[in-house]
């Protein structure tokens, strides 16, 4: 845990170094003191250029969930909503901007630095035409929710995800699922199947072998709670 912990916090500062490199060239707004990068275009910047690197990187299940999964910690210490509406929104058109650029590199060599220039140009393009949301007083409000958590999904009780098993989702079976693994998140957390495999030896899970339901669906192999 430790190890993953270190690297987020590796990549956070990445991303910081890069919206501060990036201000000096494009010379949108930005804080000082600690908290520069907070409720102004360097946040829109520094979110929207975040998940359009992640999806490049990770593609677009890995990076909405990273994205998500940051907003939840937000609103478990109690981050405002209308704080959280905004690095929605903003995530959202960077997870936009990296699928642009994942077609347009396709089959092409781009360093680092060059897919870096890009993601910054497209960002600041979507930015000066007014598309992200630079301060929370902004009335627009993000959507992109999938149904309740309640809602009537297609899941076995007490099913809990492995982290490689959501990094397979395809796009829309991610957002069906969205808020239940948000759920899940909160209560129970999102272990790897190594992780899951030890807690199934320890008692803390059950593992639930292939079967098929009586109207002839097959159901995959699962770890559920207890």
């Amino acid at each position: 845990m430790s190890n993953n912990n270190n690297f987020i916090k590796q990549y956070n500062n990445e991303i910081y170094a890069k919206t501060k490199k990036y201000q000096k060239i494009y010379g949108f707004e930005i804080g000082k003191g600690e908290h520069d990068t907070w409720n102004n275009e360097a946040d829109a910047f520094k979110h929207t250029f975040m998940q359009a690197d992640l999806v490049i990187k990770l593609g677009i299940t890995g990076s909405k969930l990273a994205g998500d999964w940051h907003e939840l910690d937000g609103r478990l210490n109690n981050q405002p909503k209308s704080e959280e509406n905004m690095d929605k929104w903003n995530n959202a058109v960077g997870r936009e901007i990296g699928e642009e650029i994942k077609q347009e590199i396709k089959n092409k060599n781009y360093s680092n630095e060059e897919i870096d220039d890009l993601i910054a140009k497209k960002v600041m393009e979507r930015m000066r035409a007014g598309k992200l949301i630079t301060h929370p007083s902004d009335k627009r409000k993000y959507t992109g929710f999938a149904a309740n958590i309640g809602d009537d999904i297609d899941l076995p009780q007490g099913k809990i995800f492995t982290a490689e098993e959501i990094g397979k989702l395809s796009t829309d079976d991610f957002q069906k699922f969205e808020n239940y693994i948000h759920k899940q998140l909160k209560e129970f957390g999102v272990p790897r199947e190594y992780q899951a495999k030890n807690m199934v030896s320890r008692g803390n899970l059950i593992w639930v072998d292939d079967y098929k339901r009586q109207d002839g669906t097959h159901v995959n192999g699962y770890y559920r709670r207890k």
